[in-house]
């Protein structure tokens, strides 16, 4: 680690000035060499945030796809499947599967390393400061380590229980993988516990982006939701939660919901034309509660350090969907990631989610109309996709937005439903979103189960892309009832423009396989397996 790293790292979160970039760094320094001081802890602080998007590496590119195969999410149509993409559609994902081993398996570990090492020397310090510091950065990395191991128990199951730097380990190898809910009781829900007590409500803007009290308040709701519900096990079960888990779930939703550091969702009252659009668009803002900056912005063209994501989201057939032979969106082509007719059908008519969700249609920096199949504008940056000048695929400037107030809110609808039907708050926080979104309101009459499908294509059209439909249809057991009756052709009834005429069976995703029931989790990679003689794989590989 050099000075000018802990500056990227900072620079990420909007934590100093570009100008501090101008000064040479002063030779390297080491972890060691930081100063005892408030700066020197959050430094540390630092490294698990950059880990999420670093790199080709979890969201950086590879973690989307846990999504590939679902009802919502496939990839451009091939003559036949192939590319990293091809174990997820083909739904042969194995042990020697190198994608999710270097680009997801191990970048989850290595941030639960980043976690546990920093922890362990902010403790240690005795330099300029304060224990309430020392205390709020630790509450910071906490939140960190719970996010880490959140995604590693939903994708992996049974899990090692590792809170110690690895260098205090001198027995790792004989570790023994803990059951999923041990990994939730000890150590994901005393993190955010603990870190609900210490962190602030809110930041300065100069350090916009860091986790707070609202942050660790939403994932500990949905902590909860996801182990209310079914899971996977790595014996190959299918297990039904505590139903009495929805009440913690309400309870902490409704915490985020009430916050105090003014996070709150944007309206249709604001000056937005369409404020479902902002939290894409505004970097780290009123709505957002977890987020992954990029190092874009740093500089344009060769000097510019996007997510590989955004050049990998678009797709390079705009004559299959819009007929003739109209103009291609600017940028990569590859395609890798795209919606399905089922997730571009599920819009209302005229919801205002599914007129930016849902990218089909842009003017460019020429003032031509471009076309494209439907893509997910969460992930395209309109850059790069308008051909502006001095703009190359490398430098989409966009933020993953992993979490928001929204999703306090579809939590709170759900558990309060599930514990006492469909009350007049729990129907207005999906209403609140129905609202901006240009939709009218629902009535309170209606019945626990028509609330409950209501809340799930609410929280499926308002959180599309976001990585998050998988993990919902496992812990609501939709998962293979859903994706394998999902829909692979589009029609010229789904593009009002379409140039000729009525065609049927457009075909853009990938073929729609059997989803095997093992797959509802990922297998432990063979490397670790060899490591660990007293690990069993999990059922199914």
């Amino acid at each position: 680690m050099n000075y000018k790293n802990i500056v990227f790292c900072l620079l990420m979160l909007g934590g100093v000035s570009c100008n501090f970039l101008e000064e040479d760094p002063k030779g390297y320094i080491t972890e060691n060499d930081l100063p005892q001081t408030y700066e020197g802890a959050l430094s540390l602080a630092m490294a698990p945030y950059e880990n999420w998007v670093s790199g080709g590496n979890l969201f950086g590119r590879w973690f989307y796809l846990w999504e590939l195969g679902t009802d919502d999410m496939s990839s451009q149509e091939r003559p036949e499947i192939s590319g990293p993409n091809a174990n997820y559609l083909l739904h042969t994902a194995n042990p020697d599967e190198y994608f999710y081993y270097n680009g997801i398996w191990g970048p989850l570990w290595k941030g639960v390393a980043d976690c546990n090492n920093a922890m362990d020397k902010i403790q240690k310090m005795d330099g300029e400061i304060t224990d309430e510091e020392k205390e709020e950065i630790i509450g910071e990395l906490k939140t960190n380590r719970a996010l880490y191991y959140y995604f590693l128990v939903r994708m992996f199951g049974d899990l090692p229980k590792v809170t110690q730097p690895m260098n205090l380990l001198s027995n790792l190898g004989e570790i023994p993988r803990s059951d999923a809910m041990e990994i939730y009781n000890e150590i994901i829900i005393p993190d955010l516990k603990d870190a609900i007590e210490v962190l602030p409500e809110s930041y300065g803007t100069s350090y916009a982006g860091r986790f707070t009290k609202t942050s660790a308040n939403v994932l500990l709701a949905e902590v909860y939701l996801t182990m209310a519900g079914w899971r996977y096990t790595s014996a190959g079960q299918l297990l039904k939660g505590d139903s009495e888990l929805y009440r913690y779930a309400m309870a902490y939703a409704d915490s985020a919901i009430n916050n105090n550091g003014g996070f709150e969702i944007f309206t249709e009252n604001e000056e937005y034309e369409n404020p479902f659009e902002q939290p894409w668009r505004q970097h780290f803002s009123k709505e957002s509660l977890i987020e992954f900056g990029n190092l874009s912005g740093l500089g344009k063209g060769a000097q510019a350090e996007g997510l590989q994501l955004v050049a990998e989201t678009m797709d390079h057939g705009a004559g299959k969907f819009w007929g003739g032979n109209p103009k291609k969106f600017h940028g990569s082509a590859t395609g890798m990631y795209i919606p399905t007719p089922d997730l571009f059908r599920a819009f209302e008519e005229g919801d205002k989610r599914k007129d930016f969700s849902m990218l089909v249609k842009a003017v460019d920096a020429k003032g031509d109309t471009c076309y494209s199949p439907p893509i997910y504008h969460k992930l395209c940056d309109p850059f790069i996709y308008r051909g502006e000048p001095g703009f190359q695929a490398a430098d989409g400037d966009i933020n993953i937005v992993l979490y928001r107030i929204a999703d306090a809110l579809l939590i709170f609808a759900e558990a309060s439903n599930e514990v006492n039907g469909p009350t007049a708050k729990a129907v207005e926080q999906i209403n609140k979103l129905r609202r901006r979104g240009g939709l009218t309101d629902l009535s309170t009459s209606m019945t626990k189960d028509q609330f409950r499908e209501i809340i799930w294509k609410e929280r499926r059209v308002e959180t599309n892309g976001e990585g998050k439909r998988k993990f919902d249809l496992v812990r609501t057991n939709r998962l293979k009832q859903l994706a394998d009756a999902r829909d692979i052709y589009y029609s010229s009834s789904d593009n009002p423009e379409y140039a000729n005429g009525q065609k049927d069976d457009i075909l853009i995703n990938t073929i729609c396989l059997p989803y095997p029931q093992h797959e509802y989790i990922w297998p432990i990679p063979r490397p670790d397996m060899l490591l660990h003689d007293n690990w069993k794989q999990n059922y199914g590989y």
